[in-house]
């Protein structure tokens, strides 16, 4: 089908375009010097911001009412309050689960106003499965200059964003400037992760700058631990 056409142009760019990403990353003791912090840094707050309207959108609509429906609105306010309250309240290593707490309070109450699913549930879990492995190459490869081409732009604005993450890491966990090892891992590491993570047919991979702000919370940088 067309879909899955498209879908395979897509893994096929990913895996091109990760490889490309991981290439850069172990020779980034070269070319490191010309992203400086403030590029990095204007990075992932342009990623963040551009982030809102995903998170406005989640939090007006469902798959049961319109989007800005009262209801839609009173379910994730009570979700965000229900967060707020457990991380003001609780102590310790509990305080760490308010966001689960808040998925569980907002399932609950999302029950009450019809927005669960289950006969969908019930026919995925038939058709799937309780446990499905990953199956390799379950979407062909495409591979089109075109689509390589803008994912690899993608890529390259990941890399940024990595050396962004990486180096605030160090700086609020370790209290140190980052390492060119650990550098050149992180961003060849995103890149030939997300080449592998394609020929499962999944999306690519990325580092995540909400750990930064993990980890100046918690102090933990042990990898085990994590």
């Amino acid at each position: 089908t067309l879909a899955a056409r498209d879908y395979g142009l897509m893994i096929g760019a990913v895996i091109v375009g990760g490889c490309i990403e991981g290439l850069l990353g172990m020779t980034a003791k070269y070319w490191r010097r010309f992203v400086s912090p403030i590029v990095s840094a204007c990075v992932v707050t342009t990623i963040g911001f551009s982030l809102l309207s995903t998170g406005i959108s989640s939090f007006a609509s469902s798959s049961v009412y319109p989007t800005g429906a009262w209801q839609n609105l009173l379910v994730a306010v009570i979700t965000l309050v229900a967060c707020l309250v457990y991380n003001s309240l609780a102590k310790g290593f509990w305080k760490q689960l308010y966001v689960l707490f808040g998925l569980i309070v907002g399932y609950i109450v999302s029950l009450f106003f019809g927005m669960v699913d289950f006969a969908s549930m019930k026919n995925t879990v038939q058709e799937l499965g309780i446990i499905a492995l990953p199956k390799l190459f379950a979407y062909t490869p495409k591979f089109e200059i075109g689509a390589i081409v803008s994912v690899t732009l993608v890529f390259l604005v990941s890399a940024a964003e990595t050396i962004g993450d990486t180096s605030a890491l160090t700086m609020v966990g370790l209290n140190r400037e980052v390492k060119e090892k650990e550098l050149t891992g992180s961003i060849a590491c995103d890149g030939f992760v997300s080449s592998l993570s394609a020929c499962f047919g999944c999306l690519p991979i990325t580092s995540f700058s909400q750990n930064v702000g993990l980890v100046a919370m918690t102090k933990v940088v042990n990898r085990r631990a994590i």
